[in-house]
């Protein structure tokens, strides 16, 4: 009896790896408080996609699944921080935008109240001098 067992090529193993590791790490940064996990498996993606990357180019065995681990590791190490930064900034703005909108409110209301106060004065005065003007 033969054994169909077929060994599989060079780099591919740590090829496999990366992108299981990968697809783990993706998953991962969608869930809170677990992102930095994801951080630290997309280093290991990066490092076993650079081993299958090396090993498959000196055996010159094929290195697209080892390019693609390298792809996303690089990936997932890059676009999480700009989408929260991005975020971040974006909510910060409107922070900004609001504050700002909330001193212009206030700083109207001064000036509807000062302008009150200015024509309570003068009606008082306008009265004042009616009642004085009244008196024989």
């Amino acid at each position: 009896m033969k054994d169909n067992f077929q060994p599989s090529k060079t780099g591919e193993s740590e090829s496999k790896l990366a992108l299981f590791l990968a697809v783990l790490a993706i998953v991962l940064i969608f869930i809170p408080y677990l992102i930095v996990i994801s951080f630290f498996l997309a280093i290991l993606v990066i490092i076993f996609g650079a081993i299958g990357l090396s090993r498959a180019k000196k055996a010159n065995a094929p290195t697209g699944l080892a390019k693609i681990g390298l792809g996303l590791g690089i990936g997932i190490i890059v676009i999480p921080p700009m989408i929260y930064a991005s975020i971040y900034f974006a909510a910060k703005t409107d922070y900004v935008r609001n504050k700002v909108s909330q001193s212009q409110v206030e700083a109207i209301q001064q000036d509807i109240k000062r302008h009150r106060d200015s024509v309570n004065k003068n009606a008082k005065t306008i009265q004042d001098t009616l009642t004085e003007k009244s008196k024989p």
